[in-house]
């Protein structure tokens, strides 16, 4: 997906009509800027190629072209890099000619995310989580509480089960202010934790708050406003600050009382949450992962193919990683395979692992509570 929307970005920028009161002026500086950073990023995918079944697994993508663009900006504040000091002079000309021009591309790089992420409606989604809604409309008198933890900024799940009427999940804001309290209390069936931020959060005050109604927390007008309170194109990924250093607890409390855990659509190019998957993984026998991956599903050997590549990433030098966790027997790692379809993904999933009450689920947890047992 962010590797999509770079790709998407060029065409973007060559749509900008030159009456547009915000970027128009800016086109030919965004065009130029875009042929400066984007050769730094094929660099760098070269440095870290990652190669499974024959196949490049690692393509750059938006996020690290937003990581490049942040270190042009703070050029004076940082040891200059090989790839930044030497486009000094380039990039001197271009702010001369476009003053503000890469915090002008900043915003209309966040104008263009929030864009892709947000879908003209929500049908699609509905279709594919219909499952899960069928869980909850089963079960209104049973209680259960599912935990997802995801990486992802879009409204999606908030959109597809709240309403004005109910509101079975919980995103962690009591009256639109982040509250650290608020999963500490089992009152919803669904607990979403956003570990990367939300495109309806914004930060005021050290306190982050979210729009009513989860409205977008940016105006395209106004870009420099507010932005959406995210983990977008940062360096590292671990900040102690709420909302983040919180929910990264609660992902880390949560591992220690579960024996499944449950991937759907990570890339795994995560370090620091894979330390975490490893360490859980490694610290009893009947810890297991169980992988939705419609790639890894159809290799021969997909729990080894996997167990490799995560290796590889876990190994990655380029960014001066301190060093990972790198050890997962492939006996810890099982692909879900749909019986239905030849496609093994998020979709096939959730209607195969979510009927007759999430059946083949509990036949699985099942199955590792028994290895609990001393007899």
């Amino acid at each position: 997906m962010l590797s999509c929307m770079l790709n998407e970005l060029s065409k973007e920028i060559n749509e900008i009509s030159s009456d547009d009161e915000v970027y128009g002026s800016y086109k030919e500086g965004f065009k130029e800027l875009y042929r400066v950073v984007k050769p730094s990023l094929e660099y760098q995918a070269e440095l870290k190629r990652i190669i499974a079944d024959k196949k490049d697994l690692y393509s750059p993508n938006i996020e690290d072209y937003i990581l490049i663009l942040r270190k042009i900006l703070n050029k004076d504040l940082i040891i200059p890099e090989p790839l930044v000091g030497s486009w000094s002079e380039k990039l001197l000309l271009l702010e001369i000619k476009f003053p503000n021009l890469c915090k002008q591309y900043l915003n209309f790089i966040y104008h263009c995310v929030i864009k892709w992420l947000t879908p003209p409606n929500y049908d699609a989604a509905s279709d594919l989580l219909l499952p899960v809604k069928s869980l909850l409309e089963q079960t209104t008198t049973e209680e259960f509480y599912i935990n997802f933890f995801t990486l992802n900024y879009d409204l999606i799940f908030e959109k597809v089960f709240n309403s004005p009427e109910a509101k079975p999940l919980n995103n962690g804001f009591s009256n639109n202010v982040w509250d650290t309290t608020s999963f500490d209390v089992e009152q919803t069936k669904i607990n979403l934790y956003k570990i990367h931020g939300s495109l309806d959060w914004y930060s005021e005050d050290d306190t982050t708050h979210s729009l009513a109604d989860y409205e977008i927390a940016f105006n395209a007008l106004q870009p420099d406003e507010r932005k959406p309170h995210l983990i977008l194109g940062y360096d590292t990924k671990l900040f102690s600050v709420d909302p983040f250093f919180t929910l990264l607890q609660k992902f880390i409390e949560k591992l220690g009382k579960a024996n499944l855990v449950v991937i759907i659509g990570y890339s795994f190019f995560e370090a620091y949450l894979n330390n975490l998957l490893i360490k859980f993984l490694n610290s009893s026998e009947n810890k297991k992962l169980f992988i939705v991956d419609p790639f890894f599903s159809k290799q021969e050997n997909p729990a080894e193919s996997f167990t490799e590549y995560l290796k590889l990433i876990q190994t990655d030098t380029s960014s001066l990683n301190i060093d990972n966790y790198t050890t997962l027997p492939s006996s810890k790692v099982s692909f879900f395979n749909s019986v239905n379809s030849e496609i093994s993904g998020a979709k096939e999933f959730y209607a195969e692992f979510f009927e007759n009450k999430c059946a083949k689920l509990k036949a699985i947890y099942s199955e590792l509570e028994k290895q609990d047992e001393p007899f």
